[in-house]
């Protein structure tokens, strides 16, 4: 997996990145109804890195298509399904996950 995470994005970007995570893991608890504490927020944010690491750092995917993403594979992390990253080489937003 790539290295520092900062490194995977431009300075501009890092607020993009951050809500975009944070509307997964948010549409994550809307849709399980789980119970929001510290450490299962820290968990599902800890599984969003992890997925935004592979997924930019070794696939070279763009950022807006791994934020696009991200709520879709986190749930199918939560779910315990396997799944696999999208193989296309073109894609577009309007595409969808």
């Amino acid at each position: 997996m790539a290295g520092d995470f900062l490194s995977l994005i431009e300075t501009e970007q890092l607020g993009q990145v951050v809500l975009g995570i944070e509307h997964a893991v948010t549409r994550s608890f809307e849709a399980d109804g789980a119970r929001r504490t510290d450490a299962e927020i820290r968990r599902r944010f800890a599984i969003c890195e992890r997925l935004f690491r592979g997924l930019r750092g070794d696939l070279g995917w763009g950022v807006v298509r791994v934020i696009d993403h991200l709520p879709h594979y986190l749930r199918c992390e939560l779910d315990g399904q396997t799944w696999e990253p999208d193989r296309r080489t073109l894609w577009m937003p309007e595409d969808g996950p």
